[in-house]
């Protein structure tokens, strides 16, 4: 698992890296985000989680008027009795404003976006697992104040392996722009 994860964020690394050096010399905002959610998993290899405050943390580099990338990640350790479980899950997404292309920064006006996404996922108890996900999201973002935005989102994510499964996701969250 250790390898695995390892590998994953940096891989998501090397990627957010190369996107944050082509922002930087745009004129839009990085957008720091964090969600809470709910997933319901559907078939054999299902579960529901509840995640409130947060689910998970995002940071996303604006490549272009209408698009962006998304890395997020997930991390939970839970111990007791001598027991230690451990669950991680990061993504790549790629944002897809659906805005009018007319205004720069439409990255972080109001709206409605599109956001597929490719990571892994897994958890640990002993023994390893994990999978391979895809998925696809759709989402609105609503700005509260000048850099503070809320952003909801219900997303379809399949993961490849064992415990081959299909979930439902459903995000409550808050972005910060930087600038």
């Amino acid at each position: 698992m250790r390898k695995t994860l390892a590998a994953t964020l940096a891989a998501l690394a090397v990627g957010a890296a190369t996107a944050g050096a082509q922002a930087t010399a745009g004129p839009d905002p990085l957008e720091l985000g964090v969600d809470a959610g709910i997933t319901i998993g559907f078939g054999d290899n299902s579960s529901t989680r509840i995640d409130i405050p947060v689910s998970s943390a995002r940071i996303g580099f604006p490549i272009g008027r209408r698009t962006s990338l998304e890395p997020k990640f997930r991390i939970n350790v839970i111990t007791g009795d001598g027991d230690t479980f451990t669950g991680y899950r990061a993504e790549l997404g790629a944002l897809y404003h659906l805005g009018s292309s007319r205004y720069p920064g439409a990255y972080h006006r109001s709206g409605m976006y599109l956001r597929p996404f490719l990571g892994v996922s897994g958890f640990a108890n002993g023994a390893d697992y994990s999978s391979a996900l895809a998925g696809f999201g759709f989402g609105f973002k609503q700005p509260i104040v000048s850099r503070l935005s809320s952003r909801f989102e219900a997303n379809l994510a399949h993961h490849f392996g064992d415990f081959d499964s299909t979930e439902l996701g459903l995000l409550a969250g808050l972005s910060f722009f930087t600038r």
